[in-house]
Protein backbone atom coordinates (compact mmCIF):
# COMPACT_ATOMS: atom_id res chain seq x y z
CA UNK A 1 0.00 0.00 0.00
CA UNK A 2 3.00 2.23 0.98
CA UNK A 3 3.74 1.72 -3.08
CA UNK A 4 0.79 3.60 -4.76
CA UNK A 5 1.47 7.03 -2.57
CA UNK A 6 4.85 6.78 -3.79
CA UNK A 7 4.00 6.31 -7.17
CA UNK A 8 1.46 9.18 -7.18
CA UNK A 9 3.79 11.38 -6.04
CA UNK A 10 6.49 10.41 -8.63
CA UNK A 11 4.02 11.15 -11.34
CA UNK A 12 3.06 14.47 -9.96
CA UNK A 13 6.75 15.75 -10.09
CA UNK A 14 7.42 13.49 -13.52
CA UNK A 15 4.07 15.47 -14.94
CA UNK A 16 5.56 19.26 -13.18
CA UNK A 17 8.93 18.67 -14.55
CA UNK A 18 7.11 18.08 -18.41
CA UNK A 19 4.89 21.31 -17.49
CA UNK A 20 7.53 23.32 -16.53
CA UNK A 21 10.18 22.60 -19.50
CA UNK A 22 7.72 22.37 -22.51
CA UNK A 23 7.21 25.99 -22.64
CA UNK A 24 3.89 26.96 -24.15
CA UNK A 25 4.41 28.66 -27.89
CA UNK A 26 1.49 30.64 -29.64
CA UNK A 27 1.55 31.02 -33.20
CA UNK A 28 2.01 34.62 -34.42
CA UNK A 29 -1.72 35.81 -35.78
CA UNK A 30 -1.98 38.11 -38.43
CA UNK A 31 -2.87 41.83 -37.13
CA UNK A 32 -6.09 42.20 -39.14
CA UNK A 33 -8.13 40.15 -42.06
CA UNK A 34 -6.02 40.87 -44.96
CA UNK A 35 -7.62 43.12 -47.33
CA UNK A 36 -9.91 45.25 -44.73
CA UNK A 37 -7.85 48.21 -46.24
CA UNK A 38 -9.10 47.52 -49.75
CA UNK A 39 -12.11 50.08 -50.88
CA UNK A 40 -13.66 49.71 -53.81
CA UNK A 41 -16.71 51.34 -55.45
CA UNK A 42 -17.66 50.31 -59.28
CA UNK A 43 -20.34 52.14 -60.99
CA UNK A 44 -22.24 51.16 -64.10
CA UNK A 45 -25.42 51.92 -65.93
CA UNK A 46 -27.09 48.76 -64.19
CA UNK A 47 -25.44 48.11 -61.54
CA UNK A 48 -22.81 49.77 -58.63
CA UNK A 49 -20.79 47.69 -56.12
CA UNK A 50 -19.15 48.77 -53.53
CA UNK A 51 -16.63 46.62 -50.96
CA UNK A 52 -15.71 47.92 -48.19
CA UNK A 53 -13.81 47.04 -45.04
CA UNK A 54 -14.25 43.43 -46.10
CA UNK A 55 -17.94 43.62 -47.37
CA UNK A 56 -19.49 43.64 -50.68
CA UNK A 57 -22.92 45.46 -51.45
CA UNK A 58 -24.60 45.23 -54.96
CA UNK A 59 -27.29 47.51 -56.03
CA UNK A 60 -28.98 46.90 -58.99
CA UNK A 61 -30.73 49.70 -61.12
CA UNK A 62 -33.38 49.77 -63.03
CA UNK A 63 -34.71 52.71 -65.59
CA UNK A 64 -38.61 53.81 -65.35
CA UNK A 65 -39.97 55.55 -68.52
CA UNK A 66 -42.90 57.66 -68.92
CA UNK A 67 -45.94 54.82 -69.99
CA UNK A 68 -47.66 58.03 -70.91
CA UNK A 69 -44.76 59.02 -73.55
CA UNK A 70 -43.69 55.59 -75.06
CA UNK A 71 -41.85 57.04 -78.02
CA UNK A 72 -39.24 58.88 -74.96
CA UNK A 73 -36.23 56.91 -74.59
CA UNK A 74 -34.78 59.36 -71.86
CA UNK A 75 -35.66 57.22 -68.40
CA UNK A 76 -38.10 59.52 -65.55
CA UNK A 77 -36.12 58.11 -62.59
CA UNK A 78 -34.30 55.17 -61.65
CA UNK A 79 -35.33 52.63 -59.28
CA UNK A 80 -32.85 51.08 -56.95
CA UNK A 81 -32.51 47.49 -55.18
CA UNK A 82 -29.79 46.19 -52.73
CA UNK A 83 -29.69 42.67 -53.67
CA UNK A 84 -26.99 41.88 -51.55
CA UNK A 85 -25.55 44.18 -48.49
CA UNK A 86 -22.65 44.14 -46.77
CA UNK A 87 -22.13 40.29 -47.22
CA UNK A 88 -18.38 39.39 -45.27
CA UNK A 89 -15.78 38.04 -47.85
CA UNK A 90 -13.71 35.70 -46.94
CA UNK A 91 -9.76 36.15 -46.69
CA UNK A 92 -9.26 34.35 -49.99
CA UNK A 93 -11.30 36.48 -51.73
CA UNK A 94 -9.91 39.08 -50.05
CA UNK A 95 -6.54 38.21 -51.07
CA UNK A 96 -7.44 37.37 -54.82
CA UNK A 97 -8.72 40.87 -54.99
CA UNK A 98 -5.79 42.57 -53.58
CA UNK A 99 -3.61 40.56 -56.17
CA UNK A 100 -5.87 41.38 -58.89
CA UNK A 101 -5.57 45.21 -57.91
CA UNK A 102 -1.87 44.84 -57.90
CA UNK A 103 -1.11 42.88 -61.18
CA UNK A 104 -3.92 44.01 -63.04
CA UNK A 105 -2.01 47.59 -63.59
CA UNK A 106 -5.04 49.21 -62.98
CA UNK A 107 -3.50 51.64 -60.66
CA UNK A 108 -1.06 52.36 -63.09
CA UNK A 109 -3.30 53.55 -66.16
CA UNK A 110 -1.66 56.57 -67.71
CA UNK A 111 -4.85 58.79 -67.96
CA UNK A 112 -7.82 58.81 -65.83
CA UNK A 113 -10.76 58.85 -68.11
CA UNK A 114 -10.89 56.81 -71.63
CA UNK A 115 -13.77 55.68 -74.45
CA UNK A 116 -15.78 58.60 -75.14
CA UNK A 117 -15.17 62.31 -74.52
CA UNK A 118 -17.25 63.76 -71.86
CA UNK A 119 -20.27 65.47 -73.06
CA UNK A 120 -20.59 62.74 -76.00
CA UNK A 121 -23.29 59.77 -75.88
CA UNK A 122 -22.20 57.43 -74.23
CA UNK A 123 -22.60 54.78 -71.15
CA UNK A 124 -20.55 55.73 -67.91
CA UNK A 125 -18.22 52.71 -66.35
CA UNK A 126 -16.96 53.63 -62.75
CA UNK A 127 -14.05 52.71 -60.73
CA UNK A 128 -12.68 53.65 -57.70
CA UNK A 129 -10.12 51.86 -55.68
CA UNK A 130 -7.96 52.64 -52.71
CA UNK A 131 -5.28 49.83 -51.49
CA UNK A 132 -2.22 49.96 -50.20
CA UNK A 133 -1.90 53.45 -49.66
CA UNK A 134 -2.93 53.97 -53.70
CA UNK A 135 -5.84 55.62 -54.81
CA UNK A 136 -7.04 55.89 -58.42
CA UNK A 137 -10.54 56.73 -60.32
CA UNK A 138 -10.61 55.66 -63.44
CA UNK A 139 -14.13 56.52 -66.13
CA UNK A 140 -14.80 54.64 -69.32
CA UNK A 141 -17.41 55.91 -71.60
CA UNK A 142 -18.61 54.05 -73.76
CA UNK A 143 -19.55 54.66 -77.40
CA UNK A 144 -18.70 52.37 -80.50
CA UNK A 145 -16.94 55.64 -82.43
CA UNK A 146 -14.47 55.31 -79.92
CA UNK A 147 -11.40 53.63 -78.20
CA UNK A 148 -12.61 50.71 -76.29
CA UNK A 149 -11.84 50.37 -72.77
CA UNK A 150 -8.15 49.67 -71.14
CA UNK A 151 -7.47 45.59 -70.42
CA UNK A 152 -6.79 46.02 -66.97
CA UNK A 153 -10.26 47.96 -66.61
CA UNK A 154 -11.94 45.19 -68.40
CA UNK A 155 -10.04 42.56 -66.21
CA UNK A 156 -11.19 43.77 -62.89
CA UNK A 157 -14.65 44.72 -63.77
CA UNK A 158 -14.70 40.80 -64.49
CA UNK A 159 -13.03 40.09 -61.47
CA UNK A 160 -15.76 41.82 -59.52
CA UNK A 161 -18.71 40.30 -61.14
CA UNK A 162 -16.81 36.75 -60.36
CA UNK A 163 -17.23 38.22 -56.71
CA UNK A 164 -20.31 39.28 -56.94
CA UNK A 165 -21.45 35.77 -58.17
CA UNK A 166 -19.63 33.86 -55.10
CA UNK A 167 -21.18 36.14 -52.61
CA UNK A 168 -24.26 35.80 -54.22
CA UNK A 169 -25.20 32.16 -55.31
Amino acid sequence: MKVFPALITLLAIVFQLNAQTIAYQELPRPAAKPGLDIYLHYDSPRDEVIIQNGKLTHISKTFVYDENRPWETTPVDVATRTVANGVPLNGHQLSSLREMIRNTGIMQLPKQEYGAPAGQRSYDYQMRIRSEGQDRAVIYRSNPNFAIAPASFDRMKEYIWKLVTEVEY
